[in-house]
């Protein structure tokens, strides 16, 4: 195992200590079985056939097992493989769950405890217009394309006062974001072609594009663009975000796709628009 048992404690632990049940709004046996074959486990009571008829029996009917004996001693959370542990976490942020706030809430508790392990959920998918969640590994122990960065930061020099404005409000709510004068250090001596083609096409969960006449004319912000349109069309699914200061046009990216107006966003503003867009709630500062 590498999610170890303490990190899956303080997930199931932040899970049962919150106001609505592990499994919130949904059916606590239609939630278990996302996650494990019950109808092929074995129930240790001898009324039942399955492990179904035995969780419902106890959970249900008499109530007589608490949560913790259901998830730890009953279903083996403390020591089950981890991509079994991971999908218990996934489906604990499905948007059938919880509203909005709730899964924000539960996937940063989760995920504050899971990088310890270098693992991450992200948004893979999304349904009815809600985020859908997948584990991945993270600084290196995933496959290639594994996310290290929530948001990546492609702008024109010309408009580095308000992206900075930006950059700053992410990094104080916690986001991981790839800013390049935060990166002075890992920039130095890189070929910068090869490396930032990897940052805007396979490091991060989206790409927040901002665009105007003078992003259109650079050949940094050119390469960045190619880059994030590559990692779009491989993977089907928004990635890009853009954000206007114009009406500027550009090749690849679509007028019908949906854009912020700048004109009519401060910093801030755009900075709590993002979080929301990723599932992450502001610090009580």
């Amino acid at each position: 195992m590498e999610i170890t048992e303490l990190t899956r404690h303080t997930i199931v632990d932040a899970l049962l200590m919150r106001p609505s049940s592990f499994n919130g709004r949904m059916d606590s046996i239609d939630f278990l079985k996302r996650i494990w074959n019950l109808a092929s486990m074995r129930s240790t009571d001898h009324r039942f056939d399955n492990a179904e008829g035995d969780i419902w029996q106890h959970t249900i009917n008499n109530n007589d097992w608490e949560n913790t004996y259901l998830l730890y001693d009953y279903l083996g959370l403390r020591s089950c493989p981890d991509d079994l542990f991971l999908k218990f976490a996934e489906t604990a942020v499905h948007p059938m769950v919880g509203d909005a706030d709730e899964i924000a809430d539960r996937l940063q508790q989760i995920n504050e405890a899971l990088r310890e392990d270098c693992f991450s959920l992200v948004q893979t998918s999304q349904i009815s217009g809600r985020p859908i969640y997948t584990a991945k590994a993270i600084d290196g122990k995933g496959a290639t394309g594994t996310p290290t960065y929530e948001i990546v930061l492609s702008f024109a020099g010309e408009n580095r006062d308000y992206v900075e404005q930006v950059a700053r409000y992410l990094t104080e709510h916690d986001v991981e974001v790839f800013y390049d004068r935060y990166e002075e250090a890992t920039l130095w001596g890189k070929d910068l072609a090869e490396h930032l083609d990897g940052v805007y096409r396979s490091s991060a969960r989206y790409c927040v594009m901002f665009i105007s006449k003078h992003y259109a004319q650079k050949i940094w912000t050119n390469h960045e663009r190619k880059s994030a349109l590559a990692r779009a069309l491989e993977e089907r699914h928004e990635y890009i975000l853009p954000a206007r200061f114009d009406d500027t046009e550009l090749p690849g990216v679509r007028p019908t796709l949906g854009y912020v107006d700048l004109a009519f966003k401060t910093p801030e503003e755009l900075g709590a628009l993002i979080l929301k867009k990723i599932g992450r709630r502001k610090n009580n500062t």
